[in-house]
């Protein structure tokens, strides 16, 4: 079973920045990805009809961000731009951030259905 953790890239070039190395801190607003930590992933735009798996990763460590002064610090390594919808909001309370490392390119391609993670995660059973 390998891991697919979708990237919602419709509002921000995530998956872009994710690619460029610019991006190394992926935000959830529920610690939704704890069970990853230390496990290499698979990194999936999610797209109308699926998930496009784009690369690979390593999820080393998560860290609960507690205030907009922090999540502003760091700004430059989740690359969520002021007045996105993934931005802090006045009602925040905390954000949680999931720092990737030992990226690899794949060839992209799309991941079947698999189990299902809430919104956050699939499943993958590579069979081959």
């Amino acid at each position: 079973m390998i891991p697919v953790v979708g990237i919602n890239s419709s509002s921000a070039p995530f998956m872009h920045d994710i690619g460029k190395r610019m991006k190394t801190l992926e935000t959830r607003t529920r610690n939704t990805l704890k069970q990853l930590v230390g496990r290499r992933v698979l990194l999936a735009e999610t797209k109308q009809g699926g998930y496009m798996a784009m690369f690979s990763a390593v999820i080393r460590s998560v860290h609960a961000v507690r205030s907009w002064e922090e999540w502003d610090a760091l700004r430059h390594l989740h690359r969520v731009p002021v007045d996105n919808d993934y931005d802090w909001k006045p009602e925040t309370v905390v954000k949680y951030v999931y720092r990737i490392s030992n990226l690899r390119r794949l060839r992209p391609f799309m991941v079947p259905e698999g189990k299902r993670h809430g919104r956050t995660w699939i499943e993958y059973e590579n069979n081959t």
